[in-house]
């Protein structure tokens, strides 16, 4: 589930900010930061703020998969899952580092509580929790990133959000060849 940026941070100029440091955003969410990679706007750390909470959730209910399924598929999902969150979370820190943004230490209490739930969660219950959970936030995780690949001025954030883009797409399709995935409860698409 998404989460606003105001929720992730505390908005901009709060203690704990998104907004890179030294600098401030003006007017609404349209305003743009400047930076010496472009101007980042308030969905580009929105984005990154929400990669960042994926991969701390993604990474630690993979690896339950790989512990607690028996379904190959739903394993190779999740091994594919580790491997390019490690490298999205990776350069997702890399590149708030280098525009002096603070990223969360944990996921959004949404994705906790999933994370909550999935604790305990064995056989076929973890399995069809875990890729319905996630093909659904990949989904809506999807969305966000054309946005921001189509519209960023940012150049870190425009590459980033390429590599985010192939990476969900694989995401979804590795979770899809599980055969659990629901697809009668994903949203039906806006006209």
């Amino acid at each position: 589930m998404l989460v606003p940026l105001s929720a992730c941070d505390g908005g901009p100029g709060a203690p704990g900010s998104s907004t890179p440091q030294g600098q401030q955003q003006t007017g609404d969410d349209q305003s743009l930061t400047p930076t010496q990679y472009g101007p980042i706007s308030a969905a580009d750390i929105k984005l990154m703020t929400i990669v960042r909470q994926t991969s701390l959730r993604e990474i630690t209910v993979s690896q339950w998969a790989l512990q607690r399924s028996a379904n190959q598929f739903v394993k190779q999902a999740a091994q594919t899952i580790i491997d390019q969150h490690v490298q999205l979370q990776a350069h997702d820190l890399q590149i708030a580092q280098m525009m002096n943004i603070k990223l969360p230490d944990q996921p959004a209490p949404d994705m906790q509580v999933g994370i909550d739930r999935m604790r305990n969660e064995t056989g076929t219950t973890f399995d069809d929790d875990y890729t319905n959970t996630l093909r659904q936030g990949h989904a809506e995780a999807f969305i966000l990133i054309g946005k921001v690949r189509a519209d960023t001025r940012n150049t870190l954030v425009r590459s980033f959000a390429e590599q985010c883009g192939e990476f969900v797409k694989t995401h979804m399709q590795v979770l899809e060849s599980t055969g659990d995935v629901n697809f009668e409860k994903l949203p039906v698409p806006a006209a």
